[in-house]
């Protein structure tokens, strides 16, 4: 059986597993996803998923030590496979290969932020792929900005796309504002986990667009109840946003969470956030 080597994406130890060739003939999609339990790797005591490809190379691994509680509310898309795009339109295996965990992650990020986004990639039989992928998972919601390019190419339009965040692989080549800081993106990976999770990647991309359409109508609810505090003249507080969230979805939203929710107030809506608000996250 062929050895695959492994490194422990949490503190970087290196082991071997093996894989059946008769396992991997029957992935029905291009990544064989494998637990890795606690002790398979000498000296390690974490728990990870590994995506390995058919030549059993490690393309992405994902860390399931560090759970995000995300809160559940109804979704607003039933799972219907007639509702994923079709292979020629959009090649869930391409994209699965291709746009790792980390790249996702931050892409996310540049988008709740409305932030104009450059993807590096001398690959262009992926553009089309890429592009779709994005309009699918954030239809109905949130609007990207994003522009697929080889590194020649951007190069001879860096001052055209001076205000953009730009990313080449798992790479942050340009991070405009300072936006992306890995150590603060919690609530995005842990969307991004949600996704990972699913053997069903039809499945999970479904589940990964409700999580993007539950955070732009959650923020969206946060907005609301702004406007119509300042309409009557009322200073808004966290106890009411949490209230009137928890009344309308009928969900506990988390502090962190919440977090999360008032940064796409205040960089994707644009809102200024009262001064009560910002005091009360200075401690996150």
């Amino acid at each position: 059986m062929p050895n695959v080597k492994i490194n422990c994406p949490i503190c970087d130890k290196k082991g071997i597993i093996e894989i059946s060739q008769d396992v991997m003939k029957n992935v029905p999609r291009g990544l064989l996803a494998v637990n890795i339990a606690e002790g398979i790797v000498l000296n390690c005591s974490h728990s990870f998923v590994a995506y390995i490809d058919k030549n059993f190379n490690v393309r992405d691994y994902f860390t399931a030590d560090f759970q995000i509680e995300i809160p559940e509310i109804t979704p607003t898309e039933k799972i219907q496979a007639s509702k994923i795009p079709t292979k020629e339109v959009l090649d869930i295996d391409l994209i699965r290969l291709n746009i790792s965990s980390i790249l996702l992650t931050y892409i996310l990020k540049s988008i709740f932020s409305k932030q104009k986004i450059v993807l590096l990639s001398n690959q262009q039989f992926l553009y089309g792929h890429i592009l779709n992928f994005f309009k699918y998972i954030t239809q109905d919601a949130f609007k990207v900005d994003l522009t697929i390019m080889t590194a020649e190419d951007f190069e001879n339009r860096k001052k055209e796309l001076k205000d953009a965040i730009v990313f080449e692989n798992n790479n942050i080549i340009k991070n405009n504002k300072n936006l992306i800081n890995p150590k603060k993106l919690l609530i995005e990976s842990g969307i991004v986990g949600k996704f990972l999770k699913e053997t069903d990647l039809g499945f999970g991309y479904i589940i990964l667009k409700n999580e993007i359409q539950k955070a732009y109508g959650l923020a969206k609810s946060i907005v609301d109840v702004i406007d119509d505090e300042k309409k009557k003249g009322e200073k808004v507080n966290i106890l009411k946003i949490q209230t009137e969230l928890e009344k309308k979805y009928g969900v506990k939203i988390n502090t962190l969470y919440l977090k999360f929710l008032i940064d796409i107030v205040i960089n994707y809506f644009g809102i200024s956030v009262p001064s009560l608000l910002d005091g009360f996250f200075n401690f996150l």
